[in-house]
């Protein structure tokens, strides 16, 4: 039994344009619905009890697809780790499966391999062969007090966080597993 955790936090700085100053990723179309849309999916046929999404912004709008929880304001400037703990401090479950937004292209057993992979003290994230995805992960609710006390000691970056707490890598072959869809060149490699 797992939640499942959107991550759409983020300021998507790097799909802004002239054109699209407020570009919010996991609002925008992609083949023909949002990116927070085709995510959830995902989530719901992998097995999530629960879905949730953790935004910042339009909340209205995210709240078609998921609970929207936003990050607490005491991490507000801490990136997707903010994200993280919120989900972990409001599942409902022992489990939280996290997958950013803008992640594409999942393999079928992206839940059921992290799951595996995880234990209560250690979590589990993807890897292909273009590198480490390390919010595509399994984590369990008891490493909520552990992320708070690294956020809380000046923590930002995600893969020191898993260092820190022994995480495994799950490898998946596939060298186009796992996209992110980034910038707007993104977009148009992966239409």
């Amino acid at each position: 039994m797992f939640d499942g955790l959107i991550l759409a936090g983020g300021q998507s700085r790097r799909m802004r344009s002239a054109d699209t100053p407020e570009a919010d990723k996991g609002l925008m179309p992609w083949r023909g619905e949002p990116l927070a849309a085709h995510a959830g999916r995902y989530l719901r046929a992998q097995g999530a009890n629960r879905l949730w999404i953790s935004a910042n912004r339009h909340p209205d709008d995210y709240a078609a697809y998921g609970a929207v929880v936003s990050d607490d304001p005491e991490y507000t400037d801490c990136g997707p780790l903010a994200g993280v703990l919120a989900g972990l401090q409001r599942a409902q479950t022992p489990w939280l499966f996290v997958l950013p937004v803008d992640v594409l292209r999942w393999p079928d057993n992206l839940g059921a391999r992290l799951g595996d992979a995880a234990r209560p003290d250690r979590p589990a994230y993807a890897r292909t062969p273009g590198g480490p995805h390390p919010l595509c992960l399994m984590l369990h609710r008891s490493l909520a007090e552990g992320l708070r006390a690294f956020l809380d000691a000046g923590g930002r970056q995600v893969q020191g966080w898993l260092r820190s707490c022994g995480a495994v890598a799950v490898d998946f072959p596939d060298a186009d597993a796992l996209v992110n869809l980034n910038t707007p060149e993104d977009w148009a490699r992966w239409p």
